[in-house]
């Protein structure tokens, strides 16, 4: 009796339409089926008006549909929260919060910029709460721009902020080399980031317009720019960032003008690294005059904080105290000439093309004119025994310090 009392329950349902199944939110719509059409400007407008209503389901069910019309109710939305009661205003800002937090970088994009207005310019309560949800999604977005762009070949020194960091020199940061396989447009994401502190670039594809989304990045005060296609109107949509620089390197850039105007914005500039750099035609490390006229452009900075090289790169490194000898290398970067030709940490160098060498920055003065790619002739002492080796300068490198 009981299963029979069952499986007639069962057929009700069925032939009554009440049987349940889970919904596949986001699949695709059946083959042949018409393609959902985009809400029109009335569908939107009353959605909003029934954000007001009294009754609970509505207001939900119109929160909704809202959210899903995406980009066409960011403004109508943004404008409402001023026409209705306090009920209305906070949900037109939790649908707007809902797109701050999604995918489409530009739903994104608009969605934030109309948080930010309303938190600027409503009342008290309206402004408050809108810029409290901002606050409230800002780790959301960190963590998201951290996927997308380590997805896409962003390197990051650092996936966090480091509590207690207290080293002026170094600090959290990302390098955008060749690995990156986004477009400008997903750098948009890098403003998210407040807590990368150094931004490297050594990139083949990059543009003005990774520039002028670098710029917006908050907390940088570390640059360096290694080779690519760059020229002075690209490092001119860094403009917004550069009073902020304390250090920046310029490697193997190729300019037509002089980057001393530029230079002159950097106005918490400590030290600048100028290696390889061509301008107009000109190797600046040959050229006292253009040196001369960016040592004027950053009356702030001591002489020795402003270093040209031809751009010859050893890879190795020596004691904090290298204005004494002898020249011990404390290590030795792999993947460089210094190391191929077979110098070691705990090696010392005794010689540079036939010039004794009296101590570790002896040795960097005399490579200091040297090329990327040119031959050099070292020896070193190694315990008892003596090694000449021939090393072949390479091209300095990005760092994870400075």
């Amino acid at each position: 009796m009981t299963r029979c009392l069952v499986l007639s329950l069962l057929v009700c349902l069925i032939c009554g339409g009440i049987m349940f199944a889970p919904v596949a939110h986001g699949a695709d719509p059946a083959e042949g089926a018409p393609a959902k059409q985009p809400p029109t400007s009335a569908q939107i407008a009353s959605w909003i008006d029934q954000l007001d209503s009294d009754k609970f389901l509505l207001r939900e069910n119109a929160t909704q549909k809202l959210i899903s019309a995406q980009q066409a109710a960011i403004g109508p939305l943004a404008d409402a929260v001023r026409t209705g009661s306090l009920e209305k205003a906070f949900r037109c800002i939790h649908v707007l919060r809902a797109f701050a937090i999604g995918d489409d970088i530009e739903t994104e994009i608009q969605a934030s910029a109309k948080l930010a207005l309303i938190a600027a310019t409503e009342n008290d309560r309206v402004g408050a709460y809108a810029g409290d949800v901002l606050k409230r999604i800002e780790p959301i977005q960190r963590e998201r721009a951290i996927r997308i762009l380590s997805g896409l070949g962003v390197k990051f020194t650092s996936y966090a902020p480091m509590q207690g960091f207290q080293g002026m020199d170094e600090g959290p940061g990302i390098w955008i080399t060749n690995d990156y396989t986004g477009s400008a447009k997903h750098l948009h994401y890098l403003q998210h980031l407040g807590f990368i502190e150094d931004v490297q670039i050594e990139n083949d594809k990059i543009t003005a317009d990774w520039f002028a989304e670098i710029a917006k990045m908050p907390n940088v005060d570390h640059l360096t720019i290694k080779d690519g296609p760059v020229d002075i109107e690209m490092l001119r949509e860094l403009e917004p960032l550069l009073h902020k620089i304390e250090f920046v390197r310029l490697y193997y850039l190729k300019l037509k003008t002089s980057p001393a105007p530029l230079l002159s914005k950097m106005t918490m500039l400590r030290q600048a690294e100028l290696f390889g750099m061509v301008i107009d035609g000109k190797e600046l490390f040959q050229d006292a005059q253009e040196q001369q006229r960016i040592r004027s452009a950053l009356p702030g900075v001591l002489p020795e904080g402003i270093k040209f090289r031809s751009g010859g790169f050893l890879g190795v490194r020596g004691p904090s105290d290298g204005n004494r000898g002898p020249c011990v290398v404390q290590s030795v970067d792999q993947d460089t000439g210094a190391y191929k030709a077979g110098l070691r940490g705990g090696d010392t160098v005794t010689e540079v093309n036939g010039t004794q060498v009296q101590g570790f920055m002896h040795l960097i003065e005399l490579l200091q004119d040297k090329k990327a790619g040119d031959k050099v002739k070292m020896v070193a002492v190694r315990g008892t025994e003596t090694k000449e080796l021939d090393v072949t300068l390479g091209k300095w490198q990005l760092r994870e310090v400075y």
